[in-house]
């Protein structure tokens, strides 16, 4: 026990898998039972056996790489976009003017409506993947920076201004520092909803990828393999997330935060 007690991290880790270690503990237990249909659910152990096997066999690499590399594509998109613009829209009175009202209609919009005609524009493939990742990641990105600048207190812009700093290096030097915080945490979200976009937009309108590679399985009647597909993409989204949180912990040592 005192071991333990050296170790919080390690505690607080072991406490976090518990809930999901008896989830699936008491999934096997239902489907080895019998109780429910194992086409519909199949035992844990065999979803994990299936998913060692598809990187064994390497099936899987390439719908990984494929889904990898546009939702991180569109996410860089969507953050060289979306910082300057969620800037400019907290401290530039006409940018506010103009895109504020764009951006509030426009959020509640379910954006994965847009791939019909995503698809018609840009293409069936990747363009109109990536196209509507960046669309999709590009409003938690402005919504916070926008926020984190608009949200800074005076004193710091009176101090800049005091010493004859322009609006542009003002943007650069000082805004954009002191909203870092607020920036990250919405390309946090941004990650997330990056890889949701791709997958589900590879579902719908195919061009290869985890999302087309686990509807194929379920038309096929192979529901171990769609799971592990699942699987998969659960295991993406989180270790994306987690080393999201870890460079920020790296980049911005001197924000404090609760988590």
């Amino acid at each position: 026990m005192p071991s333990l007690t050296r170790h919080p991290r390690l505690v607080a880790g072991l406490t976090r898998v518990v809930p999901i270690a008896l989830v699936l503990l008491a999934w096997e237990l239902v489907t080895r039972a019998g109780w429910v249909n194992p086409f519909v659910f199949p035992p844990v152990s065999e979803i994990v056996i299936r998913w060692v096997a598809l990187f064994v066999d390497g099936s899987v690499y390439r719908p990984l790489w494929d889904t990898l590399w546009r939702a991180l594509l569109g996410l860089g998109a969507a953050i060289a976009v979306g910082v300057p613009l969620g800037l400019l829209m907290g401290r530039v009175h006409w940018a506010q003017w103009f895109f504020e009202p764009l951006f509030s209609f426009s959020f509640p919009l379910p954006k994965i409506a847009l791939i019909p005609l995503y698809v018609h524009w840009f293409g069936l493939f990747s363009l109109s993947k990536v196209m509507l990742i960046f669309t999709d990641c590009l409003f938690p990105v402005v919504i916070f920076t926008y926020h984190g600048a608009r949200g800074l207190s005076p004193i710091y812009l009176w101090s800049a201004q005091s010493r004859g700093t322009g609006r542009l290096r003002m943007l650069w030097r000082v805004v954009l520092p002191l909203s870092l915080a607020s920036i990250y945490d919405g390309v946090q979200v941004a990650v997330v909803v990056a890889v949701l976009v791709a997958v589900v937009s590879e579902m719908v309108s195919g061009g290869g990828g985890l999302g087309q590679m686990m509807i194929r399985a379920y038309r096929f009647g192979d529901v171990r393999t769609a799971f592990a597909t699942l699987l998969t993409i659960s295991l993406i989204g989180y270790a994306l997330y987690r080393a999201a949180q870890w460079l920020r912990g790296r980049l911005l040592f001197w924000h404090v935060t609760d988590s």
